[in-house]
């Protein structure tokens, strides 16, 4: 949150990914509304953030990224990309479990 902090704007930035674990889960050493990562970017400017909700699979979070960001490359807008990308994994045989697609959402705007 420090590192964030001390950014002075992403005014310009239309989405910030982040595949890690737990990146929209609020830190309960703090106060307020922006308490978390995700939240942190769209206050410093950026219009959406895709963001996990608990500890993610590395294999599944990759096979999902990559689906996102090709949904994207194709035209796509955001919740569509990820939206989609979560479909195709819950119709996979290996990541049909939603342990593995349905951690991530997106915050902001969704366009």
């Amino acid at each position: 949150m420090n590192e964030i902090n001390r950014i002075r704007t992403l005014r310009n930035c239309q989405l910030i990914v982040l595949s890690a674990c737990n990146t929209a889960i609020n830190d309960e050493k703090l106060e307020g509304w922006i308490n978390n990562p995700a939240k942190a970017f769209l206050r410093k400017g950026a219009k959406t953030a895709i963001a996990s909700l608990w500890a993610v699979d590395d294999a599944a979070t990759g096979e999902l990224m990559n689906r996102f960001y090709k949904n994207l490359l194709d035209g796509q807008n955001k919740i569509e990309a990820i939206t989609n990308a979560q479909r195709d994994l819950m119709k996979s045989e290996k990541f049909s479990h939603p342990y593995y697609w349905a951690a991530f959402e997106l915050i902001g705007q969704w366009k």
